[in-house]
């Protein structure tokens, strides 16, 4: 599987995916405090719910998309069970457990109404964080904490969404492991994404919101409708399915255009969770910053509620003011937990890779229809001299012999002496030649027995004969 998902025509232009998914996980982090400033100061819901598209609902969409695409990435990089669920539970636990226990044992004690000895006897307040820590079975209030705020009995109530993502997490993880990230099942995604669907608007239609019930802390209804995000998600990875910003606006005009009704919020889903996806792949370059300042929105979203109600508590009560001081105390919140909570614990993952390393196997041999034959190869263009792939060896051609009658240097180069032990032989001059002492009458003796020179009969110069002088 290919790491780029798109390949941008000037990739310069736009960011790494991961860091334009970080992004959008900060914006919709702090509009999720935007969406709850309202409620919690007590002046009612922030957005008219005659609105087509429900900011929040959007961004929780938003939310679930990106995980189910996140996460189906991660398998498909590393397809290893056990290190896949030990990924998703260093991501999930860390950070909301270290806002239950600082709410727990640290803010808890600081502003509830009980004495301090009967904070700490409460069961509530060991079950707060006990509860907390299953996820699925989620407690929202402790002892004589906001029970003055105009929302009272709700500590945080960012995390009712986290079970949730737990679910889904357990409904990928479950068709993974049927292998529907194989080509051959990849149709188990559509019928489970199809069966989400169907059961999402059967729900919709049954009148109350709710009327499904809970399943332990978790609203069934919101549940399904999350899923169906999470499942599309899931299914633009799998498939591939090509990515355009203009079917993304697209999308989302015919979206607002609908109107608030029941074929809007079913249409609702793929809208939002196509557009968030195709904005990550094409943010745009410039926007690019440090890691540590986007990567924290996990931590903003699980802080800003409690930091929210501690601000209700201190008496705003304006949704304005409320965001304005809430969105900086919570991003430094968040940043600070992905620096010394998230990150730290995302890096134990590592731990699990102890496999010893593989032999390298030898290369296959190259499949004949892949060798390229005379007949496969690319002809040259008209007029354009094409070099030969590999060059011919020059023949061989003797020394010439030297210029004007300089007779060449004998010996190493000047400056450059050749050790006695290294058996160079040394060269001779012309004159002290073996061949120019006999000729010279210095050396007169001829070679004897098997080595003598035959004579030479006369008729040598015929076709045929053994000892003719051009015979090669």
């Amino acid at each position: 599987m290919s790491v780029a998902r798109v390949v941008h025509a000037r990739p310069e232009l736009f960011a790494a995916p991961n860091h334009g998914f970080a992004w959008i996980r900060m914006i919709g982090a702090l509009l999720v405090i935007y969406g709850h400033s309202s409620p919690l100061v007590g002046s009612g819901e922030l957005f008219p719910p005659e609105w087509p598209v429900q900011p929040d609902e959007g961004v929780l969409m938003g939310f679930f998309a990106l995980s189910g695409f996140q996460i189906t990435e991660s398998w498909m990089r590393d397809p290893h069970a056990l290190r896949f669920a030990v990924k998703r539970v260093l991501r999930l636990w860390p950070p909301m457990l270290t806002v239950s226990v600082g709410m727990a044992l640290i803010v808890g004690p600081v502003i509830t109404t009980l004495p301090l000895g009967e904070y700490f006897r409460a069961h509530e307040t060991w079950g707060y964080i006990v509860n907390n820590a299953g996820l699925l079975t989620l407690r929202h209030d402790l002892p004589g904490v906001f029970e003055n705020n105009p929302w009272p009995d709700a500590v945080n109530g960012s995390l009712w969404t986290l079970p949730m993502e737990l679910l889904a997490y357990g409904g990928l993880f479950a068709l993974l492991l049927l292998g529907t990230a194989k080509k051959d099942f990849r149709w188990l995604t559509v019928v489970a994404l199809i069966g989400l669907i169907a059961w999402d608007r059967h729900l919709e239609q049954t009148p109350g919101a709710e009327s499904a019930g809970s399943l332990l802390s978790v609203p069934v209804e919101s549940l399904v409708a999350f899923l169906v995000a999470f499942a599309l998600g899931v299914l633009l990875n799998l498939y591939r399915i090509p990515l355009s910003p203009l079917a993304a606006g697209a999308g989302l005009v015919v979206l607002v255009v609908m109107g608030n009704n029941i074929t809007a919020s079913a249409f609702m889903a793929f809208a939002v969770s196509y557009a968030v996806i195709v904005a990550g792949h094409f943010w745009p370059s410039r926007l690019t910053v440090p890691g540590v300042w986007v990567n924290g929105s996990y931590g903003v979203y699980v802080w800003g509620f409690p930091v929210q109600q501690l601000l209700a508590m201190a008496g705003i009560g304006n949704q304005w003011l409320m965001l304005l001081c809430a969105a900086p105390i919570a991003y430094v919140l968040g940043t600070l937990s992905w620096k010394y909570v998230e990150d730290p614990t995302m890096r134990l993952r590592h731990l699990l890779d102890t496999a010893p390393a593989k032999k390298r196997e030898p290369e296959p041999e190259p499949d004949p229809e892949d060798v390229p034959t005379e007949k496969s190869l690319p002809l040259p263009e008209p007029g354009v001299h094409r070099a030969p792939d590999r060059p011919e060896r020059p023949r061989y051609a003797p020394p010439r012999p030297p210029v004007g009658g300089a007779q060449r240097p004998v010996g190493p180069p000047p400056g450059r002496a050749y050790p006695p032990d290294r058996g160079f032989p040394r060269r001779l001059p012309p004159e002290e030649s073996p061949l120019s002492r006999r000729l010279s009458g210095e050396i007169d003796e001829q070679p004897q027995g098997r080595h003598a020179r035959r004579p030479m009969p006369p008729d040598a110069g015929r076709r045929g004969d053994p000892n003719r002088l051009d015979r090669r």
